[in-house]
């Protein structure tokens, strides 16, 4: 990996460890996410503990803007050079997910890898709610389990489709999809990372419907 990564990697993990649920419910309650609900510093649970619809989606539309902002940076930045655009989506996910400001405590990344892998291609959105809904009714009704789902459907999935598909959706440039395909696996992978806990304490809680 030359120099050129490492940075751009590095900028996108410090971009996503701004820990905007955290921010947010500092700043209007005075307390610590980390401490109420689920404990998630996310927009699901920030809006759990306030009852805050107005909380709760800006910072879901905030952290997606995470994700879009460091994939528009890096094709600035480096431009048909790809690579750079992959290591900064996961980057930016792992920034989120284990964030250097809370001591690498933080969410599941779900806002911030819709904000990245849409900005590049619109069609892991597509996959991941496929398989949500694929696991919220078929599988389990869980949000964990569903949620767990649509990120292993995301990464099956874009490794389904021919080149020709992939290639006519992007909106970044990408001289070789199996670039974008490696991009999207290495996001799923931090995702997978964040929620097998909480699909763990799911089945340990009994909250996994039969």
């Amino acid at each position: 990996m030359n120099l050129g990564l490492l940075a751009i990697a590095a900028v996108a993990y410090v971009i996503g460890s701004i820990p905007t649920a955290w921010i947010v419910r500092r700043l209007t309650a005075g307390t610590d996410i980390r401490t109420e609900g689920t404990g998630n510093v996310g927009a699901r649970n920030l809006y759990d503990v306030s009852q805050s619809k107005v909380a709760g989606i800006g910072v879901m539309l905030a952290d997606m803007a995470k994700g879009a902002i460091i994939v528009f940076l890096a094709q600035y930045v480096h431009g048909s050079y790809f690579a750079a655009t992959a290591w900064a989506a996961v980057g930016v996910v792992l920034g989120h997910n284990y964030s250097i400001f809370l001591k690498f405590d933080g969410g599941r990344g779900l806002a911030t890898a819709t904000g990245c892998l849409t900005a590049m291609n619109p069609l892991p959105l597509v996959f991941w709610i496929l398989g949500y809904l694929t696991g919220n009714y078929v599988i389990r009704r869980q949000v964990h389990i569903a949620s767990m789902s649509g990120i292993i459907a995301t990464a099956v999935l874009a490794w389904s489709l021919p080149n020709s598909t992939l290639r006519a959706t992007m909106f970044v440039d990408c001289a070789d999809v199996t670039e974008f395909r490696i991009a999207v696996t290495g996001v799923s992978f931090v995702l997978f990372l964040r929620h097998i806990g909480a699909v763990r304490e799911a089945i340990r809680l009994g909250l996994v419907d039969e």
